[in-house]
């Protein structure tokens, strides 16, 4: 007889296999974080599934290079994450094959010949302010994988500088969401009065009683850079009615890309500005990783980061209640005051293989 608690996984298994078969193709062309640079130690193996692919993800000893690569080893198919760190080479379980980061087989145990060309495919990564990104391409063609990104990860100009530093990063954990929700996010506006109206204190869940949240709010396709739109939030807060003196946040949110990675800028009248990354990552077609970093001037005290930053990330739970029960809609009947959902469709065309982009229901 079945348990309660497996009875509940069948259904939730069952009810997310039904839900995904509405969305559109899972994995999205783009940059996607794969983890934090200084949290692979020398030596360390990681196993990381992802977009489809499962992946190794391991440091050198010597050098204190981070390669990823793909996790079956391309003799017998044993997988890499089970092996170890030997040198400069990662060593198969199976029969001790020590591969270089280049894929190339290094050394075998009991032959003197080791193949020269390279055998299991690396795949490069992108170092952005101690993030490690990868870039993941969706087209069938075998041919595209030696074109060069279509853009690059966004850096923010202040951290090179030095005048931003690093304040924090919150690890979101996983949701049961379909990655294009992040983006239908943006132009559905009229959702943002009926889930994020409600002041909380920092980091929970706690309302603060009587005071409102006001949004006015705007998507907009970046001109310049066709993998970009932008989410304007002009936000302030009201209580008994009236407008709170110091309340008011300008909010631009920029998505780099198919919602995998999004940049926040808040402008904060007579401190600066604040900015802040949110990474989405496909685990699954309703599976995302998401994680948080922010950073902000030295001069800006870290109470005002602390609950600029927390009553942001307070708001994501709501969002979250939706996205981990809603379905596809693919000819959603919207009303005229509804946000442009169907244009916001046929900019996300660009990020899906070709014999998908045509179908996205809706575009």
């Amino acid at each position: 007889m079945l348990s309660l608690r497996s009875r509940r996984r069948d259904d939730l298994t069952a009810l997310d296999a039904l839900r995904a078969a509405t969305y559109p193709y899972p994995y999205p062309t783009g940059w996607y974080r794969i983890a934090d640079a200084d949290s692979i130690r020398p030596g360390e193996i990681r196993a990381i599934t992802c977009l489809g692919k499962q992946f190794v993800l391991w440091r050198t000893r010597e050098s204190g290079e981070i390669h990823l690569m793909d996790a079956a080893c391309p003799h017998l198919g044993a997988n890499l994450a089970g092996g170890r760190v030997e040198g400069d080479c990662i060593e198969c379980p199976f029969h001790l094959w020590q591969f270089d980061g280049t894929g190339r087989a290094q050394r075998i145990p009991y032959s003197e010949q080791p193949p020269e060309r390279v055998l299991t495919r690396p795949y490069e990564l992108e170092d952005v302010h101690g993030q490690l990104f990868l870039f993941h391409r969706s087209e069938a063609d075998p041919g595209a994988a030696d074109q060069p990104p279509p853009y690059d990860v966004p850096r923010i100009a202040e951290v090179d500088e030095g005048s931003f530093v690093r304040r924090g990063q919150r690890n979101a954990g996983r949701v049961r969401m379909h990655i294009i929700e992040i983006c239908e996010n943006a132009v559905d506006t009229a959702h943002f009065q009926a889930l994020h109206s409600q002041l909380h204190l920092p980091w929970t869940q706690v309302r603060v009683p009587g005071v409102e949240i006001v949004h006015r709010a705007k998507w907009v396709l970046d001109e310049d850079q066709p993998w970009m739109m932008h989410f304007d939030d002009d936000v302030s807060l009201r209580a008994l009615g009236r407008t709170l003196p110091g309340g008011e946040t300008h909010v631009r949110v920029s998505y780099h890309g198919p919602g995998s990675v999004l940049t926040f800028r808040f402008e904060l009248p007579g401190w600066g500005e604040l900015a802040m990354v949110k990474t989405f990552l496909p685990i699954g077609p309703l599976e995302q990783q998401i994680d948080f970093q922010w950073y902000a001037p030295r001069s800006v005290p870290r109470w005002l980061v602390w609950w600029v930053i927390g009553n942001w990330v307070s708001q994501f739970p709501q969002d979250i209640d939706i996205w981990e029960n809603k379905s596809f809609q693919a000819q959603p009947k919207l009303c005229r005051d509804d946000g442009p959902v169907f244009a916001m469709r046929r900019w996300f065309e660009q990020f899906l293989p070709e014999s998908d982009a045509e179908r996205l229901p809706g575009a």
